[in-house]
């Protein structure tokens, strides 16, 4: 019997942890393990009836938007392998579900996972500087397009990626007193302020954006947080202005693409095939970019037909080329209209839209009672800010206003739906102690 608690802490406890490291091995072993553990989690609930567990609210609110994404695949059937993903995206939402039951069990926040972490995370940054100064990390990957992506390769995904995992190894941190009660570990402070700069590196604009608005955040709930904070964004800033002066070799300034790019591109200036064009299908400011522009006002027009059920979960993809919506030199086709928001009410309508607007309302409520619990409180609780954190996560997510890439691409989707299983955790363990 013991042998059979210590293997499933060992598998689910720990797999739990670094399980966002499973998913640079590819979709297959993520894939395993998120099964494995919601027939776990599934199991054991019903088993010892854990009543608090399928009688939740959240598992309701989950359903619900499951059966929008379930009703407009049905409704629209373009393909085998469109309608597949669709009828079994139920497995990412109940993967939180799992995260929050597993934890529970096993309440594992082992400070092995804090140094796992730090020695990956060390690895990558080590990698990345590589990269950045010499052209080429330890494995030979050339840096791309002035863009730093370590042993990512041509995957130029490394600032979502640490910008995703980041919340997780601070709840960790937390989790065995470090960066709180006063024990300011100068280690973790400049680790953590590394991390940022990869990411400036990375050129993800959105990734570094994201990356600021989750610290702010942070600032705005956690007093016990704010020092901490406010010595990463110093390191931060003292990094980014020394460290590009510092050539090796050609390494590009990330400040070039990170700021003055991104004001050209809302401009449209330097778009030499849309400048040839005299008559111009926009107006000179474009939301985030002329591509971005074209992919909303396409998904506007699709939208149009498609109001209360959308048009399926690749609808997107098979209608933009369609002759009624096309537009000129085909701007805006694409698998996808990278931004959350405009793809859930082109894919899902009106329906699957409502919930997730509803969705952004209760983090942002969830954030003020948090704050508010918080700064009331003469003691430290740990979990509280564990939670704050996990908000803090989601919140960055699910905002609004940010390019996006596919939300029902498995990596994506299971990254936004992580640390919702840890929020789930953490406000079950605060209503415990408050009842």
């Amino acid at each position: 019997m013991n042998s059979e608690i210590n293997f499933s802490k060992l598998f689910f406890g720990y797999g739990i942890a670094i399980f966002p490291l499973f998913l640079l091995t590819g979709p297959l072993i993520p894939e395993i393990i998120l099964l494995c553990a919601i027939i776990y989690s599934f199991f054991f609930i019903i088993k010892e009836k854990k009543t608090q567990f399928y009688k939740n609210r959240y598992l309701i609110f989950f359903g619900i938007f499951y059966l929008s994404i379930f009703f407009s695949t049905i409704l629209n059937f373009y393909s085998f392998k469109s309608s597949i993903g669709g009828i079994f995206y139920f497995r990412i939402p109940l993967f939180a579900f799992s995260i929050w039951f597993i934890l529970n069990k096993f309440l594992n926040f082992d400070k092995k996972i804090v140094t796992f972490y730090s020695i990956f995370f060390s690895i990558i940054i080590f990698d990345s500087l590589m990269q950045y100064f010499y052209g080429k990390n330890l494995v030979g990957y050339e840096i791309l397009y002035d863009r730093v992506s370590s042993f990512f390769g041509k995957e130029l995904i490394m600032g979502g990626f640490i910008l995703r995992t980041l919340p997780i190894f601070l709840i960790y941190l937390v989790m065995n007193d470090i960066l709180i009660k006063k024990n300011y570990n100068l280690f973790f402070i400049i680790l953590i302020s590394f991390l940022c700069f990869i990411v400036y590196l990375s050129g993800e604009r959105t990734s570094f954006a994201l990356l600021i608005l989750f610290f702010f955040t942070l600032f705005f709930i956690l007093k016990h947080l704010r020092k901490s904070i406010i010595f990463v964004v110093i390191s931060f800033i003292s990094f980014a202005t020394i460290l590009p002066n510092l050539k090796v070799s050609e390494n590009p300034n990330p400040a070039t693409r990170m700021f003055e790019k991104s004001y050209n591109q809302i401009l449209g200036i330097g778009e030499e095939r849309y400048e040839k064009n005299k008559k111009k299908l926009f107006s000179k400011v474009y939301i985030f970019s002329h591509d971005h522009h074209g992919h909303y006002v396409l998904s506007y027009k699709i939208f149009k037909d498609h109001m209360i059920f959308g048009t399926g979960v690749r609808g997107f993809r098979y209608l933009c080329r369609n002759k009624i919506y096309i537009l000129e030199n085909d701007d805006g086709c694409s698998t996808h209209p990278h931004n959350t928001y405009v793809q859930i009410l082109t894919s899902n309508g009106l329906v699957g839209f409502s919930i997730l607007i509803f969705a952004l309302f209760f983090i942002i409520r969830e954030i003020f009672v948090c704050r508010k619990r918080i700064n009331s409180s003469k003691e430290i609780n740990k979990y509280e800010i564990s939670k704050a954190i996990a908000l803090s996560a989601i919140f960055i997510n699910i905002w609004p206003l940010a390019p996006t890439g596919n939300f029902f691409n498995n990596w994506l989707s299971i990254f936004y739906f992580y640390p919702i299983g840890f929020y789930l955790f953490f406000n079950s363990v605060n209503e415990k102690k408050i009842s």
